[in-house]
């Protein structure tokens, strides 16, 4: 974080964006879903973020198909997932919500996760 001149751990911005992802009430239906770094090159999570509300509302703890399709499959209301093109979220999608518009390449989280 010192690299982006935040005065704060790393440990620290997930605990609290965890915690706000928590105190969202209404369902989502529109989600940006990308892959993130919990070590560089090495480890992956993936995270879940409201495009109409530009919040973090899940970050799941790997960058697997199984974790990915469960979560998308415990939130039917899901109408629009936005995604890279890699392959494991378009597998997620179309397993785990069938019911959704899946369209790629488009910036995933408008104005950045900093708005």
């Amino acid at each position: 974080m010192h690299r982006l001149g935040l005065g704060i751990s790393d440990d620290t911005v997930l605990r609290q964006l965890k915690k706000r992802a928590q105190d969202i009430a209404e369902p989502p239906r529109a989600i940006g879903i990308d892959d993130w770094s919990w070590r560089k090159s090495q480890t992956y999570g993936t995270i879940i973020v409201d495009l109409e509300r530009r919040v973090v509302i899940d970050i799941l703890e790997d960058g697997d198909v199984v974790s990915c399709t469960n979560w998308l499959k415990r939130h039917p209301e899901v109408e629009v997932i936005s995604r890279d093109r890699c392959g494991l979220y378009a597998q997620s999608a179309r397993q785990g919500a069938p019911q959704g518009s899946r369209p790629s390449s488009w910036c995933n989280f408008p104005g950045g996760l900093r708005s």
